[in-house]
């Protein structure tokens, strides 16, 4: 496992120079509000989930284990790092997982949070949002989020405020020999054991996501969330094996504004459609 206890520590750098990975779309939508980059914010950590054996089939939980720690190490040390350059959160933040075999059999993961840290400017922002409480959590922390600057802004609009990423995962193994390829040829017919065992697999890392998160930010506590919002359910092949598959839960807890926030907008805003021009 990785330390980065004894790396550089990042410097903080004013706004007015910060680097982001924001688009200008994102840039300009975020000044809008008064919100400014202060800088590329990156955690990462490296795993070592131990070694590679015939897994069988069913959850291997150690692997599960493995993944969840790593990923919430690398957030947590991503969070860190915006803290120290007094950002009020983190928004885009993407979780790039790398899966490896490395000598003698160990099944390793690096795993990488990327996003960009943000924080209320006085001297630009709005005079209506002036006396806005800041969004930072309990005790001084920064929020993160995977939302873009376009998502985050309508998110506050409508009367709610980004508190932490919600991640939950499965690592699921599927036993090739339960099933005898062969003698089915080419009929044309669903396997049933894969079916109910993948889908069983994305469950579970939808159900770690919501236990997670309410066991951190349990109901009564400040930031405690309503909901999860932009969830999507990722599936990979890990290193271990090619019937070794890992689902991954990520979204974004959300809580609701102070009533007198003058961000809430006095009508709830209108939805709109966006069509990507790239694709």
């Amino acid at each position: 496992m990785s330390n980065q206890a004894h790396m550089p520590r990042t410097k903080y750098v004013r706004p007015a120079r910060a680097a982001s990975d924001l688009s200008v779309t994102e840039f300009l939508t975020l000044s809008r509000v008064g919100f400014l980059p202060h800088g590329l914010v990156i955690g990462s950590c490296i795993y070592d989930a131990g070694f590679s054996v015939t897994w069988g089939y069913g959850e291997v939980t150690q692997l599960s284990v493995a993944m969840r720690k790593a990923r919430h190490l690398a957030v947590k040390r991503m969070r860190d790092q915006a803290k120290e350059l007094g950002a009020e959160g983190v928004v885009g933040v993407r979780l790039d997982v790398e899966h490896h075999t490395w000598r003698g059999g160990h099944v390793v993961a690096k795993f990488v949070a990327v996003g960009t840290a943000i924080a209320f400017d006085h001297e630009h922002g709005p005079e209506e949002f002036q006396h806005a409480p800041p969004l930072m959590l309990q005790g001084g922390k920064p929020f993160t989020s995977d939302l873009s600057g376009q998502d985050f802004v309508m998110l506050l609009r409508a009367g709610y405020r980004p508190v932490d990423l919600a991640m939950g995962c499965c690592v699921q193994a599927i036993d090739p020999t339960i099933v005898d390829l062969y003698r089915q040829g080419n009929q044309n017919e669903e396997i049933p054991q894969y079916t109910q065992a993948l889908f069983d697999a994305r469950e579970v890392a939808m159900e770690r996501l919501a236990e997670d998160l309410f066991k951190h930010w349990p109901p009564g506590h400040p930031d405690s969330p309503v909901g999860v919002v932009g969830m999507s359910v990722d599936e990979m092949v890990h290193a271990g094996g090619a019937s070794i598959i890992e689902y991954s839960a990520i979204g974004t807890a959300v809580a609701p504004l102070l009533e007198h926030d003058p961000r809430r907008a006095k009508k709830l805003p209108a939805p709109t459609i966006v069509v990507p021009l790239d694709r």
